[in-house]
């Protein structure tokens, strides 16, 4: 007789039960609608059945050996297990319940990232964070891999876990890998806390051949560093000013920012401040959060140099140059990491990464921040490089400087094809300046390295081209717009004239005397601006335009494009207060603050990228000395 599909699954998933588990839990039948009740958080439903069946609230429900407790917590009940936790209260040992897989609820609570269960349950029970599981992993050690954006939850596991028994989850293989994951999802400040209470993971590797060191996942990581996060002006100002108490202690979340004071008055009025200020300026907290990065990842670094020190000088060679550790971080643009270590250890300047030097891998994927370190001013005040190029390294800059990576992840800030093209013929020019003289004149495949770079940079010479072309027409019609609105409002003074002299019949207001004055700027402003923007359109745009004389048009242009709006927002607001002063007395106000609006969405959106254009053209160079020990 032929099986049913049904019976043929059965057999094929459990040809017999498991140890411990009864027919009924593999059929479903006695616990299916407590298993449901679990899943959907149904706790009053729950109850009546443990009333019922006062076994079913700690019974194995499920074919993987969970009880309800393991179904509320993975399916994220916070409710539901809290209130589990207080019904087993007196049975503290019922918590420690493994599944097939030897986990307890407390690891699935970490794997869901329910901060909320995980404290009820360690609250309850201390001793289930150092059960593991089969593949001998803690809850914390589920915390900082399989859920790493869970901060909250590592950093409360982390101190509530220690290298005691059963698990031991510090001495085992997945402690090591533990760190390395907290290291790779940004959150120093708890491997600061971790390495302070065990010093060995300092310069610890990972048990596979393929595994960093901290150190070497902090090299591989330019976005835990200020030289490679990209901020805009306003982000800057306020990463500068807001600030960081590193305790690598983890903070309230209502004092996350500013812990400066034990006074309980000052606490609590810096407490409602910096709430009030995360409400209002959302922006405050996620930059405080990347501040708190930044320095944490630098002081980890200090930590791991410090416990290098007690080390020979071959093995603290060795360290670094295992998978070019330091190039590495030369070549992701991670200035304050590579300054760190040569400060430590001097010998380090010698050492070739990637078979090439630090100055050539810097040129090459354009991290100017990393150049900076060695540069030094001359007695002339002018830059050069420390120490001096070889003819051999000198060609090899000079080849760097020609080639272009337009997948380069460098962080920049340039906006526009035309001063992106503009900051490749800086690096150009100021390698140009610093290589041995007869260098310069070289040839590189039967080509100068003029030629070469020209080459190199066609395709962006072309979209550079395209973009000034665009922009120039865009500004020249808004400008023709402007400068024809402004002259024929010239001619249409307020309040009429005089039709004996001519005259304006307001000639003596000071309204219309500000509306005069702003017409006659903003027409003369729009003008010079229309002018400078038909130079662009009729100049040959060769390559060596890019470095000085467009971008100083495109600057003035634009300037004087948003001065011409400023000032026509002016005569037009001073038209409308002529216009209703003697209806309205109180009209100046709002007209002056809805004529405010553009200039502040002006400021907002585009006074960053006029800054920026700025800088890279009429601002110090981008190759100014830092030194590595400043």
């Amino acid at each position: 007789m032929a099986m049913q599909p049904s019976e043929q699954q059965g057999n094929s998933n459990h040809p017999e039960p498991p140890a411990g588990i009864s027919e009924e839990v593999l059929d479903g039948l006695r616990y299916r609608p407590l298993l449901q009740a679990a899943f959907e958080g149904d706790w009053e439903f729950a109850k009546s059945f443990f009333n019922k069946d006062p076994a079913s609230e700690t019974a194995i429900i499920t074919s993987r050996s969970e009880t309800v407790l393991h179904i509320a917590a993975l399916n994220a009940q916070d409710q539901f297990v809290e209130n589990m936790v207080k019904l087993l209260s007196k049975r503290l040992d019922v918590l420690k319940t493994e599944d097939c897989n030897g986990r307890t609820a407390l690891h699935n609570a970490a794997l869901c990232g329910r901060i909320r269960m995980v404290k009820a349950l360690v609250k309850s029970n201390p001793t289930l964070t150092q059960i593991p599981d089969k593949e001998g992993r803690v809850p914390f050690n589920i915390s900082t891999r399989e859920a790493s954006m869970h901060k909250e939850i590592a950093w409360f596991l982390a101190q509530n876990t220690t290298d005691e028994g059963p698990g031991h989850p510090f001495s085992s293989p997945h402690a090591i890998q533990s760190i390395i994951g907290l290291t790779y999802a940004g959150h120093h400040d708890i491997v600061l806390y971790l390495v302070e209470r065990y010093p060995r993971f300092l310069l610890m590797k990972g048990p596979r051949e393929t595994d960093y060191t901290i150190l070497g996942v902090l090299a591989r990581m330019q976005s835990h560093f200020l030289s490679g996060t990209r901020l805009n002006v306003w982000e800057a100002l306020i990463y500068k000013c807001i600030p960081v108490n590193l305790t690598h202690k983890p903070t309230d979340e209502n004092s996350r920012i500013m812990q400066t004071s034990t006074n309980p008055a000052f606490q609590c009025l810096a407490t409602s401040l910096c709430s009030a200020a995360k409400i209002l300026v959302p922006m405050i907290e996620r930059i405080h959060e990347v501040k708190l990065r930044h320095v944490a990842a630098i002081e980890l670094a200090k930590q791991i140099c410090i416990a290098l020190s007690s080390k020979k000088t071959s093995e603290i060679t060795q360290f670094f140059q295992d998978r070019d550790l330091l190039g590495q971080a030369a070549l992701k643009g991670i200035s304050e990491l590579v300054k760190l270590c040569i400060q430590f250890f001097p010998e380090l300047i010698w050492i070739s990464p990637f078979n090439t030097t630090f100055v050539s891998l810097a040129v090459e994927n354009r991290r100017e921040r990393t150049l900076r370190l060695f540069l030094k001013v001359s007695s002339t005040n002018r830059l050069s490089l420390f120490p001096a190029p070889t003819p051999e390294e000198s060609s090899d800059m000079m080849i760097a400087a020609t080639k272009y990576k337009p997948d380069s992840s460098s962080v920049t800030n340039i906006s526009g094809a035309a001063f992106l093209l503009q900051r490749e013929l800086q690096w150009f020019k100021a390698v140009e300046s610093w290589v041995t003289p007869h260098v310069r004149t070289a040839k590189y495949k039967r080509k100068t390295f003029w030629q070469t770079f020209v080459d190199e940079h066609e395709k962006l010479l072309q979209t550079g081209n395209k973009w000034v072309e665009n922009t120039a027409n865009s500004c020249m019609l808004v400008s023709t717009l402007i400068a024809t609105v402004l002259f024929a409002a010239a001619f249409t003074v307020p309040g009429s004239n005089n039709g004996n002299t001519g005259l304006p019949l307001l000639l003596g207001q000071d309204s219309l005397l500000v509306f005069a004055i702003s017409d006659a700027l903003g027409l003369l402003s729009s003008v010079m601006a229309i002018l400078l923007f038909l130079s662009i359109l009729t100049s040959r745009c060769e390559p060596q335009d890019f470095l000085d004389s467009l971008p100083k048009k495109i600057i003035m242009g634009l300037l004087l494009l948003f001065l011409s709006l400023a000032f026509m927002l002016v005569a037009f607001a001073s038209t409308l207060i002529i216009v209703l002063d003697k209806r309205l007395e109180w009209v100046s106000i709002p007209i002056a603050l809805l004529t405010s609006l553009p200039v502040a969405l002006f400021v907002v959106l585009q006074l960053p990228l006029l800054f920026q254009m700025v800088k890279s053209t009429y601002g110090p160079s981008i190759f100014c000395s830092e030194g590595t020990w400043k």
